[in-house]
């Protein structure tokens, strides 16, 4: 029998010509598939990095020549310096101790003097108290108190003192003598995470506790 004749070398072709195309078939699609696993992966990364911010903005401070005398960076919440910190306490006490005659005026202060208390903080029942017993919507029916902060400056690192006079007048216009107060406060910080939290305390300065008194005033000459 010749090798043409020979069934098993025939079909020993076949097998070997459609298992050359069963192995490159094979292959092919485990190259399609390891392709889609390195473009998905591809396309997860691309979209991480997307979403990561590559630009780093920096605040620099300048004096009233132009020159950098201070730069830090913008995308990193950081304490308050000095200045934000009296501007933050003064506001804080007039927005308390104010009384106004205009009802929705009045109600913006309340919630100004509120934003900056923790109300896990021994300040909150103290505030609680005194709005308690000194409810300005109340006064404003009989009488006005102004507020002007003296000064504001720093015992340690975390306390403060506050000086400041009200005047305080009737609703007939009738002004009574200046009185002269005293605060002692501390603060702490904690930098806002989200938008409502910055509308109401962009700085992140908090009121933990405070003790406040009259003080002796010594009468100015021509009063």
């Amino acid at each position: 029998m010749t090798e043409t004749q020979n069934p098993y070398l025939g079909r020993s072709g076949f097998l070997e010509a459609h298992g050359r195309y069963v192995a490159a078939a094979s292959a092919w699609r485990w190259t399609a598939i390891l392709a889609l696993v390195v473009a998905g992966l591809s396309t997860t990364g691309l979209v991480m990095l997307s979403q990561q911010s590559k630009v780093v903005p920096y605040v620099v401070k300048v004096d009233k020549l132009g020159e950098a005398v201070a730069v830090a960076r913008a995308d990193r919440a950081r304490n308050p310096d000095r200045a934000v910190i009296v501007a933050q306490l003064a506001r804080w006490i007039k927005a308390v101790r104010s009384v106004w005659t205009d009802a929705g005026a009045q109600r913006t202060l309340v919630d100004e003097a509120y934003a900056m208390i923790d109300a896990g903080a021994p300040s909150y029942e103290a505030l609680n108290d005194y709005m308690r017993t000194h409810d300005p919507f109340t006064r404003a029916k009989t009488e006005t108190v102004f507020v002007d902060v003296l000064s504001v400056l720093p015992i340690s690192a975390k306390s403060w003192r506050i000086e400041w006079r009200e005047t305080v007048r009737t609703r007939d216009g009738v002004r009574r003598a200046p009185r002269d107060y005293q605060a002692t406060v501390t603060v702490a910080f904690n930098p806002p995470q989200d938008e409502a939290a910055i509308r109401v305390n962009p700085s992140g300065l908090y009121i933990g506790s405070f003790d406040w008194s009259e003080r002796l005033r010594v009468r100015e000459k021509g009063e």
